[in-house]
This record gives structure tokens, sequence and C-alpha cells, in this order.
């Protein structure tokens, strides 16, 4: 493996690496000094968000006979990914360093805790690279078995089951995918997903239920409708941290699984699956916003609210490339830094609380009236009010749904949006309508806590406003995607 091999690797070797100097520097140091190991993540982190960054001049280069490869759509998936992982990290220093009010919020292990997070930011990041079915496998395991561990980590009954269910789920929807990739071995005696994508050229039997199954794997592990059904327990019972992490690392990794074998692979048949993917779409927002009207617990709340992002992604894989994939990444970038400002008001308010309930949250605006405010714009971000970065997310993906004819689609996803800002706007009522509880004293939060919220809260409404301004000097919205991609 020559010099260049190594460049082209390097933000991956920079994760494995941290993990290893966390790991080992856990074993040898004492319960006081383990608390550099939190800034040490961070810092491995930031190296390899860095390190990627500079990838940008490698784009379009190889490795390994082909089976590794960066492109630009590779490239903004693991900035993307370690963007989650960073956030991730500071919104669970309180948690895993005991600065909670709430002695239930806090967590254990916290050397292991990022070892773990680390290796399954690692597997998302080869996943996306990787051009070969036995890598684009390993790669996605790799990924997933460790947030089984995470999602399991408190040592009680709730987060007990919650790993158990998620390893059930986990395994079943490993299984179904496996077996319609070996679908697509067999058609063509190839691995590298060029050469299927070269070969195979019908809608054959075998070819539709090797599709078939791909797409149920893909669903499970992108929570699509009717393969959701985990997510709403696993939520609930998962530490809130991982719960936070949960929302976007496996839904970033389940959508970079689904580009990789939709449009790298499937790509020249793509057309021939929109009206089942439209239809899956309509099924997994439409549920999702449905169900989360009726949630009491804030975490199962935010899971189908969860659900119903998924069905807006799906929007992506209706069209040519050329737009769909830049509008999807755009979107996901969205939902990542909108998702976890919200999560980040959550854990700020369990750790103090203990509380999980909505209808705790009465009075958090004179409590707290920051954090309430950054979570009022964050939920508003979620719904699609302009000029708040969900906004300008749905109205791409709405734009490339409508170009490839699936007007119908664009009226249910604007119905769901109308849906989902009433639900959002639930917790709304309850932080500035309802009175605050008798006895209710002013919430502290922490420092750390306070910038995350301020920087994700900040990136919702700058993300919104850039392609707002550059549409007004230019009214080519394939202009925009070119500069997302170039």
């Amino acid at each position: 493996m020559g010099r260049t091999s190594v460049m082209l690797m390097m933000p991956e070797i920079v994760v494995i690496a941290t993990a290893f100097v966390v790991l080992f520097l856990d074993l040898f140091i004492d319960e006081k000094r383990r608390v550099a190991i939190a800034p040490l993540a961070l810092a491995g982190l930031l190296l390899a968000f860095v390190a990627t960054a500079a990838q940008h001049a490698n784009i379009g280069t190889d490795m390994f006979g082909g089976r590794y490869a960066l492109d630009s759509v590779a490239w903004w998936f693991k900035l993307i990914f370690i963007l989650a992982a960073i956030i991730t990290v500071a919104i669970s220093l309180d948690n895993l360093d005991g600065r909670v009010a709430f002695p239930g919020a806090r967590l254990e292990s916290r050397g292991e805790y990022y070892v773990v997070m680390l290796f399954t930011l690692a597997g998302m990041m080869f996943l996306i690279s990787a051009r070969d079915l036995i890598a684009l496998y390993v790669s996605l395991e790799l990924a997933t078995i460790p947030l089984f561990l995470l999602a399991a980590w408190r040592r009680d009954s709730l987060s007990g089951e919650a790993g158990l269910k998620y390893v059930v789920i986990g395994a079943l929807g490993s299984a179904i995918l496996l077996y319609g990739l070996s679908f697509m071995y067999g058609l063509t005696g190839q691995t590298s997903l060029a050469a299927i994508s070269a070969q195979i050229t019908s809608m054959s039997p075998a070819y539709f239920f090797g599709a078939a199954m791909i797409t149920a794997g893909i669903g499970f592990k992108m929570t699509i409708v009717p393969f959701h059904m985990w997510a709403a327990d696993v939520y609930q019972g998962a530490p809130t941290p991982v719960t936070a992490y949960l929302s976007v690392a496996s839904k970033g990794a389940g959508l970079a699984l689904m580009f990789q074998l939709f449009y790298r692979m499937m790509g020249h048949l793509v057309q021939d699956w929109s009206l089942v993917i439209a239809i899956l779409a309509t099924a997994t927002m439409t549920l999702g916003n449905l169900v989360a009207i009726v949630q009491q617990n804030i975490k199962r709340f935010m899971a189908f609210s969860s659900i119903s992002q998924a069905g807006y992604l799906l929007m992506g894989f209706l069209g040519p490339n050329e737009e769909c994939v830049p509008a999807m990444l755009f979107y996901l970038l969205v939902y990542v830094v909108t998702n976890l400002a919200v999560f980040a008001v959550i854990i700020f308010h369990s750790n103090q609380t203990g509380s999980e309930d909505i209808v705790d949250y009465r009075g958090l605006s004179r409590t707290n009236p920051t954090m309430a405010l950054a979570m009022m714009l964050a939920l508003f971000g979620l719904a699609g009010i302009p000029p708040l970065a969900g906004f300008v997310g749905k109205f791409f993906l709405f734009s490339v749904a409508s170009k490839a004819g699936f007007n119908w689609l664009v009226a249910v996803a604007a119905v769901n949006s109308t849906i989902s800002l009433y639900y959002y706007l639930r917790i709304v009522r309850q932080m500035y309508i309802e009175p605050t509880p008798e006895g209710a004293n002013a919430l502290r939060v922490s420092p750390t806590l306070a910038v995350v919220t301020l920087l994700t809260t900040a990136s919702t409404i700058i993300l919104g406003v850039i392609p707002i301004f550059y549409e007004l000097i230019s009214t080519d919205t394939s202009k925009w995607f070119a500069l997302l991609l170039h």
C-alpha cells in the first residue's frame, strides 16, 4: 500500500488510532485522570474532520483495485458522519462525567463508550467508500454492531430490553440484506458494484427478488415502514445521548447503504423502482407523523419524528442522481444538526429533572428561556418552517420529486409537513403557554451543552439562509447542487 493509498484512507486511520489510544489510556490511568479521555476523543474527531476536508483534492481516486474509492458524495457523507460524532461526544460529556442533577442520567465506563462510538464511526466511513459487496457488508456490520452495545449501555431493564430488541431486529435486517446481495452475486458472479451494474440489464425474476430483499434490509436500517417496529422501543430504552446518536448515525448509515446499492449498483434500473420508493416514502412519512401525535414520552416522540424524516429522505431516490443526490445530502446535513439540537435540549432537561414526558416541559421558557428558544427553533426546523434549514431541505427534495413526475407525492409530503407542525407545536405549547409547575426552580445548563445547543441552533438558521440567498441571485437550482458537490 503506497503513500497515496495511506493518504486516501487517512481519516479512517485517524479515527481507529484514536479509538485504540483511548482504549489503552483508559486501561492504565486512574479514575481521576480519565476526564482527559473526552478531550482526546474530541481532538481525534476534529483531526479526522480536518483530514477528511483535506481529502477534497483526492476526489476521484481509488485504491485496492477500485474496491475503495473517494468521490464527492463519499466525501460529504464522511464529513456529516464525523460532525454527528463530534456533537454526540460533546453532548455526552455531562452524563459520562457525572455532572447531572438526576443520578439516573449518569453513564458509566466513559472510555469504552468513546471507543465503541469511534469504531461505529469508522464503519460508516468505510461503508460509503466501499465499492465491493464484501467490503460493503463488513463495513455495515462494523457500523451497526457497536450500536447494539450503546443501546444497552445503561444497566437497567429498559436499556437491556432496548439492546436485545435492537440485536434481534438488526440481525434480521442484516440477514435479509445479505440474502438479497447473494442474489446479485449469483446473477453476475461479481462482487464489484460497478461490475454488477454492468451485467444486470433487465428486471429478471431473480433480480427482482434480490432487489426486494435488499430494499427490506435497508428498510430495517433506515426505519422505513413497515420495517420500523424497533425504533420507538430502542429510542426510549437507550440512554438519551445514545438515542441522539442513533437518530442520526443509523439513519445516515442506512442512507449511505441505500445510495451505494441503488445508485452505484442498480443506478441504471432505479427508475423501475421509483413507484415502489414513492409508496414506501408515503407510508413512512404518514405513519411516522400520525403516530407521533399521540406520543407522551419525548424519546418515543422523536423516534416517530425520525421515521417521518426517513420518508422525506427517500424522495432523493426518485430521479437521476444529478439533482436527487445533492438534495438528499443537504437534507441529511440539515437533519443531523437540527435533530441533535433538539436532543441537546432533551439531554439537558432529563439531566436536570429525570423526566422524559412531554408534559414535564411545562414552563421551560420561564425556567430556562434560552434552551426553550433553541428547542422551538430546532422543532420548527424539523417541521420545515422558513427561513430555517428544514424548509430549504424539503424544498429541494420536493423539487426533485416533482421533476421526476411525482407531484402527488409532493402533495402528500406537504400535508405531512403540516401534520408535523401540529405535533411539534405540542412541545412549544408546553414550554410557552402551559403554566409552570409550582415549586419549579430555574434549570441551569452546563457550559458544554450551552455551546453545543448554540452552535447547532445557529447552524439550523445559517443552513437555511445561505441557500435562500444563493437562490435569490441564481434561479437555477442545479447550480446550487453543483456547488454542493464540487
